[in-house]
């Protein structure tokens, strides 16, 4: 009867098991000693605002072309 459950629990799939370890690998390596500085932040956050505001703007205006509305 031992056999049996632990071949049971070794057939148990966990949902959440998967993204905690991944979360937990994605936050060992991001932390190397180093602490990230409002600064960096700062520059990083209006790096990603950028990016965003140019990919916003060549979608609209492939939207525009593809309905072919004028400005």
């Amino acid at each position: 009867m031992q056999n049996q459950t632990k071949d049971a629990e070794t057939k148990l799939v966990s949902l959440f098991g998967a993204r905690n370890a991944a979360a937990k690998d994605k936050d060992d390596g991001k932390n190397d000693g180093k602490e990230e500085g409002f600064f960096d932040a700062m520059k990083k956050n209006h790096d990603n605002e950028e990016r965003l505001r140019k990919e916003r703007l060549k979608a609209n205006q492939s939207v525009l072309k593809s309905y072919r509305i004028k400005n």
